[in-house]
């Protein structure tokens, strides 16, 4: 039995899904492109804010802030993951489940480790091989947040955390180990 979700106003989540078997859920640069589409278009629709996301070939990471009682991220996602799941399987001629279940969703509480999760997501592609910096790839939002690009998908509050832009830049590529615990977990 699936537990039950907590979107309530002002709260922030990480939300992340992946393809069913671990397989690809965007095939090429129009896949991304629609996902980035939609994504601003569900974002305007249920008033939520994305602090930041990444979209991997086979998953996905979305920072999200709820803004309004009575427009849930859980519709955000839902319709997100519906229409993305739709237009694919037509556009493949394929049928079935793209995702593998229910997107998972981790509260966090600790406004503190908002630039650690930031860290985490942005770093995803570069972990992957897929480019040699953060700022490289054209699937997330580090290119809006470092202001190269306008796409009003993010909402660049992330940056208050940091005295510029270039202190933000700093801290995404300074080597350290993150501790997923420091994420997730309200301090006591």
């Amino acid at each position: 039995m699936n537990k039950p979700r907590l979107f309530f106003q002002d709260t922030y989540h990480h939300l992340y899904n992946r393809g069913t078997l671990k397989q690809n859920i965007f095939f090429d640069s129009n896949d991304y492109q629609y996902f980035q589409e939609r994504l601003l278009h569900y974002k305007l629709k249920y008033e939520i804010e994305i602090l930041c996301y990444c979209l991997m070939p086979n998953h996905f990471h979305i920072f999200v802030r709820q803004t309004k009682k009575d427009k849930s991220i859980g519709k955000f996602i839902g319709d997100l993951i519906n229409s993305y799941s739709k237009t694919i399987n037509k556009k493949y001629k394929r049928s079935g489940v793209l995702f593998e279940g229910r997107t998972k969703n981790k509260i966090v509480y600790d406004e503190n480790a908002f630039p650690i999760l930031v860290k985490y997501i942005l770093l995803n592609p570069v972990r992957a091989d897929l480019c040699k910096s953060f700022d490289e790839y054209l699937y997330s939002s580090a290119r809006e947040l470092l202001g190269i690009l306008k796409d009003d998908i993010t909402n660049t509050t992330i940056l208050n955390y940091f005295e510029n832009i270039k202190k933000f830049k700093d801290f995404i590529l300074l080597k350290e180990e993150i501790d997923p615990s420091i994420i997730y977990n309200p301090k006591k």
